[in-house]
């Protein structure tokens, strides 16, 4: 009998750890994360349906961006507000089944990578993030928007951790960068983080996005 009775007591031990462990995992995972799942409450595998469902349609707005020259439908989460995610569809038509993108662009947003990347992060953050790996991106002075687009993290961390990520970078200060090296920099596709071009200007995060494989 005290056999029997031990081997119950020992089996309701063991389940209540397995119980406190699975909540604390649970209460871990943090809700504004940035990973290749998704962005916050928004999931890459979601369909319009299952974004309505798990959002609720008062807090969605449709609409279209251009991307690339193309035109593409795009749902804004939470528009207007800080925490505004806008989703990018693959089909031209309802009903949207398939995400391309997930993007945010407010710096005072909540979401964040697990290394701490999130909009506004300084590229010298970034870098540390990256474990100290080089960033290279299109180059501001050619592009039509002035922006330029994350095109690698070269092998670091982000990558390896998120190789889903993307971005884009904006030059939020420039110091008396000489004329002759704009000139050298302007003719460049693309441009290294380690380049010197960056000792003369501030550059921050404006937009990080995730995108289906």
């Amino acid at each position: 009998m005290n056999k029997l009775l031990s081997i119950a007591l020992i089996g309701l031990v063991v389940t209540a750890c397995q119980q406190g462990q699975k909540k604390q995992e649970e209460a871990s995972v943090d809700p504004n994360a940035i990973t290749c799942e998704g962005i916050g409450p928004v999931k890459l595998s979601y369909s319009y349906a299952a974004l309505d469902s798990a959002i609720g349609a008062d807090k969605l707005e449709n609409g279209t961006a251009e991307v690339d020259g193309s035109t593409v439908h795009i749902t804004r989460v939470f528009p207007n507000e800080a925490e505004e995610i806008t989703v990018y569809w693959a089909e031209q038509q309802e009903p949207y089944n398939t995400i391309t993108k997930i993007a945010v662009a407010n710096n005072f947003g909540p979401y964040q990578t697990a290394e701490g990347l999130r909009v506004g992060s300084t590229l010298n953050e970034v870098k540390q993030y990256n474990n100290f790996m080089p960033i290279t991106m299109t180059n501001f002075y050619n592009s039509l928007d002035g922006f330029a687009v994350i095109t690698s993290f070269n092998g670091g961390d982000l990558e390896t951790n998120n190789p889903c990520l993307g971005g884009k970078l904006d030059i939020v200060k420039q110091r008396a960068v000489d004329v002759r090296l704009l000139d050298e920099v302007k003719p460049e596709q693309e441009l290294k983080s380690s380049h010197k071009l960056f000792d003369s200007i501030d550059v921050e995060v404006v937009e990080l996005s995730v995108s289906a494989k």
